[in-house]
């Protein structure tokens, strides 16, 4: 592409962080996410807008759009881009990082042709569904826990039959006090979890980091951040902690990189774990569900548009992504895909 050039709608995922999504539904319009958005002017004699944003701008017809983020935005917004987008029925969202309740613009008469929030909620309160949800967030989190610890097939049983999210936690709450155990045993430091220490400051600064990350999709896809399905005050992102479940391996696994150079040093330590997440959440995996290569940050979009997908009842199951094995067969049935796919496997 000459430099420069703008981007188009089209181009649904770029190198410089623009990402465009367009639901399998038809007759659905394309969500946007710009970063640190600079200004916008009208094309002449076009429906085109050219929005411009650090590192480069995008060329979009507004008729085709429903949903705008602009990520860290530091420029001007003029009235009449705001005008036009009341006119094409855009909502437009302000969000930085870890900002739970960004700035919203509704337009006059504005309705979601989904309802996407009503549907979130109604399933969150039918106990059996919501339940199923829990169940599957956590099944996800064990299978990525049995790299350190044993979880015998009468447990997944057990987690597969629990009707509540009351009986979900309580047989999550089991499983990993065991994997803790493990997992500070493996870096020869006598702590526990929910301790104060070097290591336990890594671990929450890696959460915070995922935290920020996963809180920008549920926005982007118009769902609650305050209403989830494992975790239960409605007080606090509940969901986005919902959706970090299966992959705080990650995390754990940048800080056991780290450790053993660093020792208890908690600002080095910290600093240090940061790096690593960065590194490993760019790491290229091969992802059997959608039958896709994609960096490992994708997932934590991807999480977020199975759940969406779930909602909608554009499939009957809740499939999360998962990192894994290339092999044969046939994969389950779902309406995503993950952006960001490539065609090579390399790290």
């Amino acid at each position: 592409m000459e430099v420069n050039k703008p981007r188009t709608l089209e181009e649904a995922q770029h190198e410089d962080f623009i990402w465009t999504w367009k639901s399998n539904a038809r007759g659905t319009k394309a969500s946007i996410w710009l970063p640190y958005f600079a200004g916008a002017e009208k094309m002449p004699r076009s429906k085109q807008w050219l929005i411009s944003y650090n590192g480069g701008s995008l060329l979009a017809d507004l008729s085709k759009i429903d949903f705008i983020m602009f990520y860290g935005a530091t420029g001007d917004i003029p009235l009449p881009f705001l005008d036009a987008l009341s006119q094409n029925g855009i909502l437009l969202m302000l969000h930085r990082r870890n900002q739970t309740h960004p700035y919203v613009f509704y337009p006059t008469g504005f309705s979601d042709q989904f309802d996407l929030l009503s549907r979130q909620i109604l399933i969150r309160s039918h106990g059996q569904k919501r339940a199923y949800i829990a169940r599957t967030f956590i099944k996800a989190r064990f299978d990525r826990m049995t790299d350190l610890i044993e979880i015998s097939s009468e447990r997944y049983v057990a987690l597969r039959k629990a009707q509540s999210v009351t009986g979900v936690r309580q047989i999550e709450a089991n499983v990993t006090a065991r994997f803790w155990d493990r997992w500070f045993g493996s870096l020869n430091v006598e702590a526990t979890r929910r301790g104060d220490g070097a290591v336990q400051a890594a671990l929450d600064a890696g959460s915070k980091f995922l935290y920020g990350v996963i809180l920008r999709w549920v926005l982007l896809h118009k769902l609650s951040p305050c209403h989830g399905f494992l975790h239960e005050p409605t007080g606090y992102p509940s969901l986005v902690y919902d959706l970090m479940e299966p992959f705080r391996y990650i995390i754990e696994q940048s800080v056991a990189a780290v450790f053993p150079k660093i020792g208890e040093d908690e600002k080095q330590l910290v600093a240090a774990s940061l790096n690593q997440l960065k590194i490993e959440l760019d790491r290229i995996v091969y992802v059997p569900a959608t039958r896709q290569y994609v960096r490992r940050k994708n997932l934590l979009h991807g999480a977020v548009l199975a759940l969406r997908s779930y909602l909608l009842g554009e499939t009957t199951r809740f499939v999360l992504p998962a990192e894994g094995e290339k092999k044969g067969g046939r994969p389950p049935k779902v309406s995503y895909k993950l952006p960001g796919a490539t065609k090579i496997a390399k790290t």
